[in-house]
């Protein structure tokens, strides 16, 4: 007699961190629709999918609830006539019948489903061909039938929805993790000895939240019980792995399983140090620059970007480590395996090949100068002089040592990322011969335009410096797509110019004179822009008020992002970025007024508004109608230390979720509390995150 029972391991082992998880699948699965839903449960390998699946598929009021019960792990490679039959064995529970025979087992399979309540779990599934061969065999009787699928891909797990979302399953805690080792070294009841707590959880930190990888080295320190081994796998949680090839095959798996455009997105990422938080926004820049990213729509290529890192995300090969106030990716990392994939392929194909050329012995390995060049011709005798590389964006100051002694004989560099290094006066002669530059990104004590103006290919541009030195050489610059500097002064542009591609500008200092609809059409796609108004700003003394509101300021039409800075805001100014009806964005930092300290938006509405940040704005009182910002998701005030309250009228705002009250009076974190309860009455829950003086309050 076959024993199928072995398709699926044991549940003896340990679930934590995934209560809440189960417990909705549970209700879910007896309580929801009537009709035919799929229940998919997605993440990385070994974060816990089989075990929570394996968890509730043997839970015993699952087994009372559905008639019948299949478990079929599919895989990458399958063989779907076989696993239909492993399913019709299990759903008749006749393991003795010789189903070799059968000429249709498909059609056989769902003849014994139909009427029932059945309850089946596809495990490990990767891709829409898989799910398209097995959903015909799933009759909908519409008497609750669940199948449940668990995935590495969210894209998988979206084709296969019917009517409930997918479960993403996060990585644990740190607490979690801990409370996952200590039951697992110390089993049957017995507690950590005080020696080995701190260490118990410095090694399950360095395990990142996988339940797998947990489970692995509690093996490892069940049988090393001293504070010494302990320190030494605190220290290389990676090398103590005994299954490492086999997580190599699997990495392997999902790397060939991703689009041939990702794969290079992917490899990239791996040449950053380890545990390195890579930023986003750089990140998406240097793959335009390398065109890693298809280039179908030149003005499209950001989005592009996001939707490559969005896509590696899904597969669960990249981690998001940190997100945005208003939900975007801030920083991601590439898990240890995963990064040391990455270093072994991109050997074997040549991809890029890593020189140190610093040595500091008393430096860790991450905090030395590491470039990485990518020519497949290159040798490490750094001779050549027709390489292309790029500058690891993570440095040590080098003891002013200049780096651009190294790019004298390197002539195709596309991307310099040098902000952490303060660079001395020799970037003049230094970027003579960098003609092929796309990304820029340079802290130096003074900055010449002049400098960069033959760069004809730069696409970013991003410089930190004391002293400016503007030049209308930078519009000759077609290609710019991005310019960052922490301020500097417009230049005037010739009536010629049209730059096509610049989607970011800032910060840029500029009189409302200047503002004309003449000179932003001269950007006709810019998207964001960070800026002070010169007549709004710390010469106020030189205008009446009067003068100031008779000022008519024109903004780029196409604006998403808006940034301003140590202004007055006057009600002309207000009405002005009202009528930006693309505008997704707005922060205002340093914000005063010329008269009542009163901010009344009276009429005006904010059409498109998701996000609003508020930083140091000097007023009182804020009125605001609920049709002011009818799509805003998230609202920050931040260090508005004269404000009364939050009007209660954003409890009216559906699409609201999130309220940040950063170091405000205590009137104004009881405010965001007040709306909080109005939306839960009305079954709309958001967020509150109250903090003051480094305490955080969440609710």
């Amino acid at each position: 007699m076959e024993n199928f029972e072995e398709s699926y391991p044991s549940i003896d082992e340990e679930l934590v961190g995934f209560d809440d998880y189960a417990e909705n699948i549970f209700k879910y699965l007896i309580r929801g629709e009537k009709g035919l839903d799929v229940v998919s449960i997605v993440g990385m390998a070994g974060i816990g999918k089989t075990a929570l699946a394996r968890k509730i598929y043997n839970n015993r009021n699952i087994v009372a609830h559905f008639d019948v019960r299949a478990w079929c792990s599919v895989s990458q490679t399958y063989n779907r006539r076989e696993l239909v039959l492993q399913i019709l064995k299990q759903i008749t529970g006749d393991h003795r019948s010789n189903y070799v025979n059968l000429d249709y087992p498909e059609d056989i399979l769902r003849k014994c489903l139909l009427g029932k309540r059945y309850f089946v779990v596809l495990d490990n599934i990767w891709d829409g061909k898989a799910w398209d061969d097995f959903q015909s065999c799933f009759p909908d009787s519409h008497c609750g039938s669940r199948i449940m699928i668990t995935t590495r891909d969210e894209g998988m797990a979206s084709y296969a929805k019917r009517h409930s979302d997918p479960y993403s399953l996060p990585f644990l805690k740190d607490e979690k993790s801990w409370e996952l080792l200590q039951k697992r070294v110390f089993q049957r009841g017995n507690s950590c000895p005080l020696e080995l707590v701190k260490l118990g959880q410095l090694v399950a930190k360095k395990c990142k939240g996988i339940p797998s990888l947990i489970i692995m080295i509690a093996e490892i320190l069940s049988r090393e019980r001293e504070a010494s081994s302990w320190l030494k796998v605190a220290y290389d949680v990676s090398s103590y792995v005994s299954d490492k090839e086999m997580s190599m095959k699997t990495i392997q798996s999902s790397y060939d399983h991703l689009p041939d455009h990702l794969k290079p997105c992917l490899l990239y990422m791996g040449l950053f140090p380890k545990n390195y938080e890579i930023p986003v926004s750089d990140l998406l820049k240097w793959w335009i620059a390398e065109e890693f990213v298809q280039n179908i729509d030149t003005l499209k290529l950001e989005e592009l970007s996001e939707i490559c890192l969005s896509d590696l995300v899904g597969s669960n090969l990249v981690v998001v480590s940190k997100t945005r106030t208003n939900g975007k990716m801030r920083r991601c990392i590439v898990l240890d395996q995963v990064r040391e994939f990455c270093l072994r392929k991109i050997t074997e194909e040549k991809f890029m090949q890593l020189i140190v050329p610093y040595s500091y012995p008393d430096q860790p390995q991450e905090q030395r100068l590491c470039m990485y060049i990518q020519d497949r011709t290159m040798t490490s005798d750094f001779k050549e002089s027709d390489q292309e590389f790029i500058v690891h964006p993570k440095f040590s100051i080098l003891d002013h040592k200049n780096p651009f002694r190294l790019l004298n004989n390197l002539k195709l560099v596309r991307v310099l990322h040098l902000l952490d290094i303060y660079l001395d006066n020799s970037l003049p002669t230094a970027f003579q011969s960098l003609a092929h530059l796309r990304y820029l990104s340079i802290f130096v004590k003074a900055f010449d335009f002049k400098w960069v103006s033959h760069l004809l290919h730069l696409q970013t541009l991003r410089v930190r410096s004391s002293y400016i030195m503007i030049s209308p050489a930078i519009w000759k610059m077609s290609k710019l797509r991005h310019v960052d500097i922490n301020e500097f002064p417009v230049p005037v542009c010739e009536d010629h110019i049209v730059l096509h591609n610049l989607k970011t500008l800032g910060m840029c200092s500029m009189s409302v004179a200047d503002m004309t609809r003449k000179f932003w059409d001269k950007f006709p796609n810019l998207e964001e822009l960070r800026l002070h108004i010169n007549e709004f700003g710390d010469h106020i003394s030189d205008y009446s008020s009067s003068a100031l509101m008779n000022l008519d300021v024109i903004f780029p039409s196409r604006l998403k992002c808006l940034s301003l800075t140590e202004i007055f805001l006057t009600d002309e100014l207000v009405s002005s970025i009202a009528k930006l009806r693309c505008l997704e964005t707005l922060e205002l930092s340093e914000i005063y007024f010329t008269g009542e300290k009163h901010w009344d938006l009276g009429d005006n509405t904010f059409v498109q508004l998701k996000f609003l940040q508020l930083h140091r704005v000097f007023m009182t009182k804020w009125s605001c109608s609920e049709d002011s910002f009818p799509l805003l998701e998230c609202l920050v005030v931040n260090n508005c230390s004269k404000l009364e309250e939050i009007p209660d009228t954003f409890a009216e705002i559906i699409p609201l979720r999130l309220i940040k009250v950063i170091d405000c009076s205590d009137s104004v974190g009881n405010s965001a509390v007040k709306i909080r309860g109005v939306m839960d009455d009305y079954g709309r829950p958001i967020q509150v995150h109250i903090s003051k003086k480094d305490k955080m309050m969440m609710m």
